[in-house]
């Protein structure tokens, strides 16, 4: 499992995690071994968590007080990674379609668009580029 990191984000010890959760460093390094989280690491090899990571272990404590297992669980929280992963994804394919946009605004070239909504994967990018291309204004 991945877990997201923000290049600037505050990075906490085992015992501000605890605290936060309620957790035991036990309980904390048993899910870490499920893979239900993976902190980083120091180069002394301390394990370093995130807010994200504080924030997963509640979501983790929560769901089993709530009488759902661990290996339901990671199945959920896989699905929830892979949501956020797509859309991470659909902003970085917005992105683009704007950065085109901008290039054919730049050049001073007309800008059209065949729907209000933006492109939403790579191919398409790809044919409106090569097209664009083909036949300039």
């Amino acid at each position: 499992m991945r877990t997201v990191r923000e290049p600037n984000q505050t990075l906490h010890s085992i015992r501000v995690v605890k605290e936060a959760t309620g957790l035991t460093d036990r309980r904390i390094r048993y899910y870490e071994t499920l893979q239900l989280l993976q902190p980083k690491r120091t180069s002394g090899n301390q394990r370093l968590y995130s807010q994200h990571d504080i924030e997963r272990l509640k979501r983790i404590k929560e769901l089993l007080d709530n009488g759902i297992s661990l290996k339901e669980i990671r199945h959920y929280l896989e699905h929830e990674d892979a949501a956020m992963e797509r859309g991470r994804t659909e902003e970085v394919e917005r992105d683009a379609e704007s950065y085109f946009q901008g290039k054919l605004i730049a050049r001073r070239d007309a800008v059209t668009r065949e729907s209000l909504y933006p492109l939403t994967n790579r191919a398409d990018i790809l044919r409106r580029i090569h097209r664009d291309d083909e036949n300039p204004h």
